[in-house]
C-alpha cells in the first residue's frame, strides 16, 4: 500500500513540475490594444504609439476586432507567433550569439556590403526562408517565429539582452530581433554614407 502511495505522489510530482509547451503570441502594435483575460480576444485601436505585449494562449484561437471587423487568427501549435499590427512591414532574424571569443571586431567592406545587400533582400520580402530563420510581415501578418515556446522576440525600440540563461530545462532560448522597414532603410542610408566617405 505504501508502495502505491509513493508511486502516485512522484507521479503527481512530476506532472505538476512539467510544463506543456506553451503557445505564446507577441503582438506589436501602433496603437492601443486590450487583451481578454484568458488571451483570446485582441481588441486594437490604430494610432503612433508603439505597444507590445506577449499573451500565453490556452486556446487554439484568438478574435482580432479592428475597426468593428473580426479575424480569427489560428494557433494551433506550441511556439512563439508574432502578429504586426503596426503601420510598418516588420522584419527579423535569428540572433547569432557566442562567446567573446568568436565575435566580430572588425568586417571587411565586402562583408558589410554583403549584409546590406542582404538586408535590402529581407526589406523587399525576398530571401526569405525558414531556413535561414528570417521574417518578413507585413502589416497584419501573422506568423509562427519559432517553435519553440522559450524563444524571444526583441521589438523595435528594444536592445538585444547582453546575456541569456537557461531556461527551466537548461535550454538557452532563441533570440529574433525585429525592426520596421522604416529604420532598416535609415540604417542602409547611414551605412552607405559611410561607405562613400
Amino acid at each position: 500500500m505504501k508502495k502505491i502511495i509513493f508511486a502516485s505522489l512522484a507521479a503527481l510530482a512530476l506532472t505538476a513540475c512539467s510544463t506543456p509547451p506553451q503557445k505564446n503570441v507577441v503582438v506589436m502594435a501602433s496603437g492601443k490594444f486590450t487583451v481578454s483575460p484568458n488571451g483570446d480576444a485582441i481588441q486594437f485601436e490604430p494610432g503612433t504609439q508603439h505597444n507590445e505585449q506577449v499573451i500565453n494562449l490556452k486556446g487554439d484561437k484568438i478574435t482580432l476586432t479592428n475597426a468593428g471587423a473580426n479575424k480569427e487568427l489560428t494557433v494551433s501549435e506550441p511556439g512563439v507567433y508574432l502578429l504586426n499590427l503596426k503601420n510598418d512591414t516588420l522584419i527579423g532574424s535569428l540572433q547569432a550569439f557566442g562567446d567573446a571569443s568568436t565575435r566580430e571586431g572588425r568586417i571587411t567592406q565586402d562583408v558589410l556590403m554583403e549584409r546590406m545587400d542582404s538586408l535590402q533582400q529581407l526589406m523587399q520580402g525576398t530571401n526569405v526562408s525558414a531556413e535561414k530563420k528570417n521574417h518578413f510581415l507585413a502589416p497584419g501578418d501573422f506568423k509562427k517565429i519559432s517553435s519553440k515556446d522559450n524563444a524571444i522576440i526583441v521589438g523595435p525600440f528594444r536592445g538585444i539582452p547582453a546575456s541569456l540563461s537557461p531556461d527551466k530545462d537548461g535550454a538557452i532560448p532563441e533570440v529574433y530581433k525585429f525592426i520596421t522597414n522604416k529604420d532598416a532603410r535609415a540604417t542602409l542610408d547611414r551605412l552607405t554614407k559611410m561607405l562613400k566617405e
